[in-house]
C-alpha cells in the first residue's frame, strides 16, 4: 500500500544520491500522500512537481535516466499511463538500439 510506496521511494532517495522523484503534486505528497515529506527531507532539486502531462513525465524520466540519473517517475493513476505508452514503447524500449550501447 501507501506505506510500502513511501518506504521504497524514501530508501531509493536515501541510498542513491543520484536519484530524483518527480510527478504531479509529489512535492505536496501526491494525491495519495505517498511522497509526503520527501521534498522536505531530500530537497527541491531531487523531489519536484511536473506539469500535468503523463507523456512529459515519462519522457523526462527517459531523458534523465539516459543522462545517468535514477528516475522515479510517479504517475498518479494506472489509467493515466496509457497516453505515455508511446514514450515507453518507442523511446525507452528502443533506446539501447538507437544509441548503439
Amino acid at each position: 500500500g501507501i506505506n510500502a510506496e513511501y518506504g521504497a521511494m524514501d530508501i531509493a532517495l536515501e541510498k542513491d544520491q543520484n536519484s530524483v522523484l518527480f510527478g504531479e503534486d509529489v512535492a505536496f505528497g501526491g494525491v495519495f500522500r505517498c511522497s509526503l515529506g520527501l521534498q522536505d527531507k531530500y530537497g527541491t532539486d531531487r523531489v519536484f512537481n511536473t506539469p500535468l502531462t503523463e507523456q512529459g513525465i515519462v519522457g523526462f524520466g527517459i531523458g534523465v535516466a539516459a543522462a545517468g540519473t535514477t528516475a522515479i517517475a510517479e504517475i498518479q493513476f494506472a489509467d493515466y499511463i496509457f497516453p505515455a505508452f508511446d514514450q515507453l514503447v518507442n523511446e525507452a524500449a528502443k533506446y539501447r538500439y538507437r544509441s548503439g550501447n
